[in-house]
């Protein structure tokens, strides 16, 4: 997953489920964003519809987490009770925006 701030907010991303958490902390985020991954599980499975189940983020948000600094504080593992599924090694990383004044993004 990757976190960033899109204006006073900030995104949890999940880049395997596409599926995205907001709030006013890194923490709040990462905890709608693990809302949402239980649902989309929870549907998935009790429509039989596994297909559903993945969905990849766009590659700007693939880039984003490459470039960006990990984030260790965040969690290493979900289980979901329910559906005897455990997703374990969960990275994160911290992307932030280049802003117009950085001199590494100055042209020749």
């Amino acid at each position: 997953m990757v976190f960033y701030r899109e204006d006073d907010c900030w995104i949890a991303h999940g880049l395997e489920f596409d599926l995205v958490g907001h709030g006013s902390t890194k923490q709040e985020s990462l905890g709608l964003l693990l809302k949402h991954i239980r649902a989309q599980v929870a549907d998935s499975f009790a429509s039989g519809n596994l297909e559903n189940l993945f969905f990849p983020a766009p590659g700007e948000i693939f880039d984003r987490f490459a470039t960006g600094t990990p984030d260790d504080r965040a969690v290493g593992h979900v289980v979901f009770e329910s559906e005897q599924l455990e997703l374990e090694g969960i990275q994160a990383r911290e992307y932030l925006r280049p802003t117009s004044s950085d001199p590494s993004l100055a042209t020749a």
